[in-house]
This record gives structure tokens, sequence and C-alpha cells, in this order.
């Protein structure tokens, strides 16, 4: 008896293999053909819906163009802007146009040779004048004199 508690037994289920109809399964899908061509599946089905995009109607109001009305010379001229459409005093920067390198040009030819001939460089008389506006810095006129 000590020899048969030390020994545990293992119960052992054997399966027999069904004996009834065997359908092999096929390896292959079933859109693959036996010869070895590959024939494309049928795409899935899909409903048609007319897709209507319904935008809403965009409307511009334009205002009538801004006339720039004034005369304007080499000074600060009140006037509308175009692009703020205030009223507004332009504020003036002077550039150099035409005229003062023609009268330095000029001078130097006379003979005013030790620098005098650049005095017209360094005048507002003689440059250009740019109007523009002093909220939007919108360039409005550019005062040329010649």
């Amino acid at each position: 008896m000590a020899s048969e508690k030390g020994r545990t037994e293992i119960p052992m289920i054997m399966y027999e293999p069904h004996r009834g109809s065997y359908v092999q399964e096929p390896s292959a899908p079933e859109y693959c053909g036996q010869e070895g061509g590959y024939e494309y599946p049928s795409p899935p089905p899909y409903s048609y819906r007319e897709t209507v995009n319904l935008e809403q109607p965009v409307y511009l109001v334009s205002q009538p163009p801004v006339i720039v009305a004034g005369i304007f010379s080499s000074k600060p001229t009140s006037t509308i802007c175009p692009s703020c459409r205030q009223h507004i005093t332009t504020q003036v920067t002077y550039r150099l146009g035409k005229l003062s390198c023609l009268l330095c040009t000029s001078l130097c030819m006379v003979g005013c040779c030790f620098g005098c001939c650049f005095i017209p460089l360094f005048m507002k008389i003689f440059k250009d004048a740019d109007h523009y506006c002093p909220f939007c810095q919108f360039h409005i006129y550019r005062y040329k004199r010649l």
C-alpha cells in the first residue's frame, strides 16, 4: 500500500476521429480560382445619396469710393482718408525729388563746388512732399515740385 500512496493516476482521455462524412475546408478564399488566377471580389454595396452643400449667401456692401479732395501742397492738408474714412489732417514727410537734384547739379556746374551746391538737398522747399494718414499710415498723395 505504501507504494500505492505515492503513485497518482492521471486520467487519459482518448478521442476517436469522427467517422461521418468529412468535408475539407477550402484553403484559398472563394474569390481565388483553382487555376491560380486571381479574380477580384465584387465591391461592397453602397448607397448613393446626393450630398447638398447649402452655402450661405454672401452679401457685399460696397461703400462708395472716397475721392481725395483738397489742394495738396508741401504743407499738411485737411481731407478724408480713403483707407480708414476718417476726417484727418495729413502728416507730411519730405523726400528728394527731381527739383532738388536738378538744382544741385546746376549749382555745381555754375561753380559752387565748395559745398554750396548741396544746399538744395537739405532744404524742405526744394523737396517733394508725401502726405500720409496719421491714424492708419496710408499714403494719400505725393506733391511733386517738378
